[in-house]
């Protein structure tokens, strides 16, 4: 009888271990970043039904785009440093603060430019049908609740999407 119960006990330890191990591996990974998100066109080979030309067509444009991207960032990111420091500055210079917004916005106006040269630029090397595909996942994830407003819908004009 006490073997029977030591070899229950080990049966669930193990089985708890394996479960612990699986849970970590498939739901503990690190996150990825934006980029690295963006550089993975898998959901869209398959959501597209692209051909291999496409794919590898869609990964040298994505890759492009990353490696502007990454230098927008790294602009904008130092502005928004350099803003920080401007904003706790004693004393403060108001014109050194509105120079820096100004140029946070110079940098955000830029990543969303590369973003709809770059949708355009994906929409032509899709034959038709997936162009449509393409045009309403665009419109959707555009047209959708943009998660930046408080309550968003009301000031973006989105209210029940």
């Amino acid at each position: 009888m006490k073997s029977r119960i030591a070899l229950l006990l080990l049966a669930a330890a193990l089985a708890g271990v394996a479960g612990y191990a699986i849970a970590h591996r498939f739901l503990c990974q690190p996150p990825q970043s934006d980029l690295d998100r963006l550089r993975d066109v898998s959901h869209l080979a398959h959501a597209l039904d692209l051909r291999p030309d496409q794919i590898k067509a869609m990964k040298a444009l994505q890759g492009r785009l990353c490696e502007t991207l990454a230098e927008s960032c790294a602009r904008h990111c130092a502005c928004r440093k350099e803003l920080a420091a401007a904003l706790v500055a004693e004393p403060f210079d108001a014109v050194r603060a509105q120079e820096l917004r100004e140029s946070l916005c110079r940098c955000y106006a830029e990543s969303e430019k590369l973003a709809m040269e770059h949708i355009r630029n994906l929409r032509e090397i899709l034959d038709a049908p997936q162009r449509a595909r393409f045009d309403r996942m665009i419109t959707e994830a555009l047209a959708g609740p943009c998660g930046a407003c408080t309550n968003c819908g009301a000031e973006c004009g989105t209210e029940g999407h």
